[in-house]
């Protein structure tokens, strides 16, 4: 198990828990971007391939440490701070900006119109069917 780096996870679950990560392949389109992927297993014994993509400005970041490509893992996957690191967890911002919701108000309209047709098209079904039924066809 010397390919596999324990992740301690910022709020674990229990004394001791910590998600496991193994970089399988990295694909590089130089000076663009990384593929990269992962298998983890996580803290609840879970084992899943994970494929991530680094590009831009973070692909900029990554120089001769190979350890950075688990520390973006790790991060991107907010499974924790890597055990052997002395480099904190700082996970992944969360956009707090997000319009899709029931707080939207152009969404809560979209939803009420869907809502409406659905109703209209169940009513017709309705009469349909009875229709269907009254001359026998059904």
């Amino acid at each position: 198990m010397s390919n596999w780096k324990a992740c301690i996870p910022a709020n674990p679950k229990y004394e001791g828990a910590k998600n496991l990560i193994w970089v399988m392949n990295v694909s590089v389109v130089p000076n663009e971007s990384a593929s990269i992927k992962v298998q983890v297993q996580y803290q609840n014994g879970a084992l899943a391939n994970e494929f991530i993509t680094i590009g831009g400005d973070e692909y900029k970041e990554w120089a001769a440490d190979d350890n950075w490509i688990y520390h973006k893992v790790a991060r991107k996957l907010a499974l924790g701070a890597l055990a052997d690191s002395d480099t904190p967890y700082v996970p992944v911002p969360v956009s707090v900006d997000d319009n899709r919701s029931v707080h939207n108000e152009a969404d809560i309209q979209r939803i009420q119109t869907l809502q409406e047709q659905i109703n209209l098209m169940e009513g017709k079904m309705k009469t349909i069917t009875e229709l269907l039924v009254k001359t026998g066809s059904l």
